[in-house]
Order: structure tokens, then sequence, then C-alpha cells
């Protein structure tokens, strides 16, 4: 396997350095077999890693400028979802967490408390926790059937301690659900603090994210909190998800 792509990278420099690279060139500058490099370069273009013009010749391929420009979709979801995340906290003086779902796991990308951002990091862990906060519940009811599913059976239907109302009981977990993909929010009241948190697909990608605040229930003002958190993610509706 490294064998191969030591090969792969070598070929990928010489056309990227040339840009008019021949099946008869690169054999003369590697020193590779006609046929052994003629069958990987054709694997390299099936999986966009080259693009071989009506001349013969090769270029690189649209992976690279469709993995560039997911790069920048990405630095870009971030760079607003921080800011949001700063935003939210001064407008309203809670608790701010900014989440996403993929490949079935809770992802906390900011929580921002008292204006400090605190980004996830590759050693965090992901989190699995969908029932016990509002961005979770939220996260759930905004995912496809098929998402939803994989979740449940994956973690199991909530403890009591995580979702009393739909303990063991997955008809009333999708009911449950199905409400806050109705009325756009969950709210969750838990050891002196109200979490409310609203959601959506976002963006190209289609995937699930949620913005989420954690107040004192002294300043839990439904109305005022659902307006700013649709207002957040009415600023990400022009990114894709990271």
């Amino acid at each position: 396997m490294g064998q191969v792509i030591d090969k792969t990278v070598k070929v990928l420099k010489l056309v990227a350095a040339q840009e008019h690279c021949t099946l008869k060139s690169l054999c003369a500058v590697t020193g590779y077999k006609k046929s052994a490099l003629c069958q990987q370069l054709q694997s390299m273009v099936r999986n966009g890693l080259l693009l071989r013009d009506t001349a013969g010749e090769y270029h690189l391929g649209p992976l690279f400028s469709d993995l560039a420009a997911r790069r920048e979709e990405n630095v870009l979801f971030r760079k607003t979802a921080e800011s949001i995340a700063v935003d939210l906290n001064t407008a309203c003086g809670g608790d701010v967490t900014i989440a996403t779902v993929r490949n079935g796991k809770y992802r906390r990308l900011f929580s921002c408390t008292s204006s400090r951002v605190t980004r996830l990091t590759a050693n965090a862990p992901d989190e699995e926790c969908f029932y016990g906060n509002a961005t979770g519940r939220v996260l759930l009811a905004e995912a496809s059937p098929e998402l939803r599913t994989r979740i449940i059976g994956s973690i199991g239907l909530p403890s009591d301690r995580e979702w009393a109302a739909a303990a063991g009981d997955r008809t009333t977990l999708l009911r449950e659900l199905k409400k806050i993909r109705e009325q756009g929010f969950a709210a969750v009241f838990r050891s002196g603090r109200c979490f409310i948190a609203s959601g959506r697909a976002n963006g190209n990608a289609g995937l699930p994210v949620a913005v989420g605040i954690s107040v004192p229930p002294s300043g839990f003002d439904e109305t005022k909190l659902s307006e700013l958190l649709h207002q957040a993610l009415a600023r990400l509706d022009f990114t894709t998800h990271p």
C-alpha cells in the first residue's frame, strides 16, 4: 500500500509541475513500465485525481479544486459560527453552544461563556448525549429518518435522567421529535438552568446544525431567545457544514 501511495504522489507532483504530461513522458521520467503506469493513470482519472484531455495529456483532476473549495467553506463556517457565538453571548448574557451531528455523533463546535470561545480540538471526544440537552434534541429532530434511526439504534433510547418523557418508548420519542420540528426549538430545564435551542439543515451539505442558549430561569424569555436563535441561524444559511 505504501508503495502505491508513493507512486501516486510522485505522478501527481510531476503532473502539477508540468501540467502537460503524456503517458510516454511520465514513463520516461519515472521509469515505470507503460502497462502498469497506464492502469494507475486510469484509476487516478476515475477517482478525480487526474484529468485526461482529448490530446491524451494529463492534468490535475477536479478532486483537488473540490477539496479546496470545501476547505474554504469549512473555514467560513467556523469563523461565522464563532462570531455568532460571541454575539449571542453578548446579546443575552447566556452560555452559547453551536453543535452539529456528523457520522451519527453529536459534536459541539463552539461553546461561548462570557465572550470566551472554546473550540473543538482534535483531542476533544465526540459526544453522544442527544437526549439530555436542547441542541442534541434539535439535531435528532432535524436529522433524516435514516440517520435518526441509526443514532437511536447506536445509543439506544433515552434514560430517565436524559429524557423522562420518552424513556424506553420509541413512539413517544418520535412524537416529541416531531413536536420539536413543528415548533422549531427545544427547551430543557435542569439544575437551575434553562436550555433552549433551534436548528435546521444547513447549506449544501444538508446536515443539521443547532444553536443553543443556556440561561438561569429568572432570565428566561422564550420569545426573545427564540428570536435571537433564529437570527443566528439565518446568518449560517449561506455557509455549508464542516
